[in-house]
C-alpha cells in the first residue's frame, strides 16, 4: 500500500504537521510505505524522520492565485500511489483531489483540521468540484466534519498524542521557571503560532487585567508566526515586557507546560486542537472560547467561556483557578487515563488510520 501525503500548510511546529507526524512516527509501517509532499522546504528534523523511515520527502510550491503547475507536478507525482492523504482546512484541498484524479490514484482523502478557514470567498467557489473529486472524508472533530463536508459522511479520526510524552514533572517546572525568574510566579500560558484565529491580542488583554490585580502574574506565549511582532509591540506600549516571555517554536513543550498554572485560549475558530490535548494531559487547568468543540474536553479541565464576555470576567475565572490549585501530579495521571480512554492515545488511532486506508482500498 502506498500512501502519499499532502500537508497543505507550511511544514513547521503547528497543529496540522503535528498531527501528520505524530501519526506518521506512531503507524505500524508494515505493509504501508508513506511519501510526504510540503508547500515549503521543511528543516532537517521533519526531512530527516521520513528519510529514516525509508520514505521521501518532495517539496512543491502551492499558490492558490495561480494554482496551475502545482496541480501539474502534484498530479505527476501522485502516479502510481494508492492513497493520497490532504491535510487542510478549506475546499482548497480541491487542488490535490484534482491531481490525485487525474493521476488516477483510486483513494482520494480530504482531512479536515478546522471548522473555518482564511479564504472564504475561494472555500466557496471550490466546493462543488472538491465534493467531485473527493472520495474519502475525515476530520479531526465533528464540527470540523461538518464545516467542510457538510451532509456528507465523514469519519472522525481524533488528534491522538504519545499520552507519556506529556505527563507532569515538578523537575521541569522548577527548572523553566529557575531559567526564567519566576520561580514563585504564578504563570499563565499560551501554545499557538501567532496568527489572526489565536487571537493573542485578547490574551494580552486579560494579562494586563491579572497583572494590574497582582503583580506576580507572568505570561509565558509558546510559537511564532506573522502576528509575533505585533504582538510584542502590543506588550511593550502596556510596559510588560519583562512580564511577558516569549518562548517561540520548541521541542520541548511539555517542558514549559509543567511551568505553566493555567491555560488561556481564546480562538476565533478552531477545530479540536491538538495542544488542548497535551494541555489537558499534563493535568493544566485550561480556559477557552466557546468556539472550541465540546470534544476537546477529555477531562474536565476545559471551561468555555464567551468571546463576547468581558476581559475582566475573564481574569475573574483565571485568578480564582490559579489560587485554587490542587495536586498536579495527580490531575496529571488521572487526565492522561481518561484520554486514553476516550480515544486519543496516538497509537490506537495511528491503527485506527491503517484500518480507514484499508477499507478504501477494497
Amino acid at each position: 500500500m502506498k500512501v502519499l501525503l499532502v500537508n497543505t500548510v507550511p511544514t513547521e511546529k503547528n497543529g496540522i504537521t503535528n498531527v501528520i507526524y505524530n501519526y506518521y512516527r506512531a503507524i505500524n509501517k508494515q505493509d504501508i510505505y508513506m511519501d510526504l509532499v510540503t508547500i515549503n522546504a521543511p528543516e532537517a528534523s521533519y526531512r530527516n524522520e521520513f528519510l529514516q523511515n525509508g520514505g521521501r520527502i518532495y517539496t512543491l510550491k502551492r499558490n492558490l492565485r495561480h494554482p496551475l503547475h502545482y496541480m501539474k507536478c502534484l498530479s505527476e507525482l501522485a502516479r502510481g500511489y494508492d492513497i493520497l492523504h490532504a491535510h487542510g482546512n478549506s475546499a482548497t484541498m480541491v487542488l490535490e483531489m484534482y491531481a490525485a484524479k487525474k493521476a488516477g490514484v483510486p483513494v482520494r482523502i480530504a482531512h479536515s483540521h478546522n471548522s473555518n478557514c482564511k479564504y472564504h470567498v475561494v472555500d466557496k467557489l471550490c466546493r462543488i468540484p472538491f465534493y467531485a473529486f473527493c472520495n474519502a472524508r475525515l476530520a479531526c472533530s465533528s464540527e470540523a466534519g461538518y464545516w467542510l463536508f457538510e451532509n456528507r459522511s465523514f469519519k472522525i479520526l481524533n488528534n491522538g498524542i504519545d499520552t507519556e510524552k506529556f505527563h507532569f514533572e515538578e523537575s521541569k517546572r522548577l527548572s523553566i521557571r529557575e531559567k526564567l525568574g519566576w520561580v514563585d510566579c504564578k504563570i499563565i500560558g499560551h501554545v499557538g503560532n501567532f496568527l489572526e484565529a489565536k487571537n493573542h491580542a485578547f490574551i494580552i488583554d486579560i494579562f494586563q487585567h491579572l497583572f494590574l490585580r497582582d503583580v506576580s502574574f507572568r505570561l509565558l506565549l509558546l510559537g511564532k508566526g506573522e502576528k509575533m511582532e505585533e504582538i510584542k509591540d502590543r506588550v511593550a506600549r502596556m510596559q510588560l515586557s519583562d512580564k511577558v516571555y516569549f518562548a517561540g517554536a520548541t521541542d520541548h513543550v511539555n517542558d514549559y507546560l509543567c511551568a505553566m498554572d493555567v491555560i488561556v485560549m481564546p480562538s476565533l475558530h478552531e477545530g479540536l486542537p491538538l495542544t488542548l490535548i497535551e494541555e489537558q494531559a499534563n493535568g493544566l487547568p485550561c480556559i477557552v472560547s466557546d468556539v472550541i468543540t465540546r470534544e476537546a474536553d477529555k477531562t474536565g479541565l476545559l471551561e468555555f467561556y464567551s468571546l463576547q464576555t468581558t476581559v475582566s470576567a475573564w481574569a475573574d475565572r483565571i485568578c480564582a483557578i490559579v489560587l485554587s490549585e490542587t495536586d498536579r501530579k495527580g490531575r496529571s495521571v488521572q487526565a492522561i487515563e481518561a484520554i486514553r480512554q476516550s480515544g486519543f492515545d496516538i497509537c490506537r488511532q495511528a491503527d485506527r488510520l491503517k484500518e480507514f486506508y484499508k477499507s478504501q482500498l477494497k
